[in-house]
């Protein structure tokens, strides 16, 4: 089972679930984050962009398929949010440590 959802602040998920241990009932899911929309989970390709892509282990054994793909789904929207944040932080030092530098010419 896999899917691709997104985009999410310009960057896309592809997730997937397996059984671990075959006939344990037992799931775990992965997820990859891309710069561009994969057609699938096994097509999506860590781009060459450093920071970009990622790709994430979910949280733990889940009971079913789905429960793992949403688990891992949500780490991989958290690691979006957190490198969103860390570029939009990087760009307000950028601009601070420019203003003070104008301040002083």
């Amino acid at each position: 089972m896999d899917r691709v959802n997104g985009p999410f602040d310009g960057y896309y998920v592809a997730s997937s679930a397996n059984e671990i241990g075959a006939g344990s009932g037992r799931y775990l899911g992965f997820a990859k984050v891309c710069c561009a929309r994969p057609g699938s989970f096994w097509l999506a390709t860590l781009c060459e962009e450093p920071g970009c892509c990622a790709h994430l282990c979910g949280g733990g054994l889940f009971d079913t398929a789905e429960a793992a793909m949403a688990s891992a789904e949500l780490l991989a929207r958290n690691h979006i949010r957190g490198r969103v944040t860390a570029m939009a932080e990087g760009a307000a030092d950028v601009v601070a440590s420019e203003m003070r530098a104008a301040s002083i010419a």
